[in-house]
């Protein structure tokens, strides 16, 4: 590089006009400019660049805060209904387990009803005819028993094995006439009674009171009050009595029509069932 020279010899890179120096910061001062000139640009691009992230993260920090607010209304409510559901977990746990204690009572129960219902099945093979054997017992009893309400007693065997033969009839309800007909025939055994009807007396029907001395036995007392008689299971016939009978017999009937007091009655009572 040449230097310009103005009377001296200059230094390389430095323009001296003048012997008072007055361009000596000329260059530096050009060269100033010519920075600030290439730099302002720059700094302007600088700018536009810079705005643009500082919007974004602007942006993105209110988008932020939006989606942590609604996460927080979210969040609210999602432990409101946790909190609701362990609330319903509890009662259904509860509920589980006090139905898994009623399935263990329920299958001990069935257990139960199933003997039950075995033992019921067993007791209805041998109450059939254990009912038939007590039915059958019952004729008898009428048969060979003292001569009172024949006609009623018969009827009811009579209906009572109708019903023994019908098939359609349940064990139970067989069961509960034949019981029926066993409590009736044992009432017999507590009450006494007077009631009007013929008797065959020796060759003769005789019509007059009949008093039945519960199942003990049975006496009748003619309408005129002549004759009484005694019926004897022994011999299935009617047997007179004394005259001396025939006051006492009437004392008890009134007694048993309750039209008089009671008292002690001194009667023949002889055999009261078969040898």
């Amino acid at each position: 590089m040449k230097s310009i020279e103005s009377g001296k010899t200059s230094t390389p890179g430095i323009i001296n006009i003048g012997k008072d120096g007055t361009l000596r910061w000329f260059i530096p001062c050009m060269v100033l400019l010519l920075v600030m000139v290439w730099i302002i640009p720059g700094f302007a691009d600088s700018d536009k660049k810079m705005q643009k992230p500082v919007k974004q993260s602007i942006d993105t920090w209110q988008d932020t805060q939006e989606k942590a607010e609604k996460w927080n209304v979210q969040k609210a409510e999602l432990t409101i209904f946790y909190d609701k559901l362990l609330l319903e977990n509890e009662a259904l746990t509860t509920t589980n387990r006090n139905l898994l204690k009623e399935e263990l009572k329920n299958r001990d129960l069935n257990k139960s009803l199933e003997r039950q219902k075995l033992e019921s099945l067993r007791i209805q093979k041998e109450m059939l005819p254990f009912l038939n054997s007590v039915q059958a017992r019952l004729v008898t009893l009428v048969e060979n028993d003292a001569p009172f309400l024949q006609k009623e007693r018969n009827i009811r065997l009579k209906k009572l094995k109708d019903v023994m033969e019908d098939i359609d009839v349940s064990i139970a309800e067989k069961c509960r006439k034949v019981m029926e007909a066993l409590a009736v025939e044992a009432e017999y055994g507590n009450t006494i009674e007077v009631y009007q009807e013929k008797i065959k007396l020796g060759e003769n029907e005789v019509l007059g009171n009949i008093f039945r001395l519960g199942r003990v036995s049975i006496f009748f007392l003619s309408l005129d009050k002549k004759s009484a008689a005694r019926f004897n299971v022994a011999e299935n016939q009617w047997l007179v009595l004394d005259e001396a009978y025939i006051f006492a017999l009437e004392k008890s009937m009134e007694m048993a029509a309750k039209r008089r007091p009671m008292e002690l009655i001194s009667l023949p009572l002889g055999r009261i069932a078969k040898q």
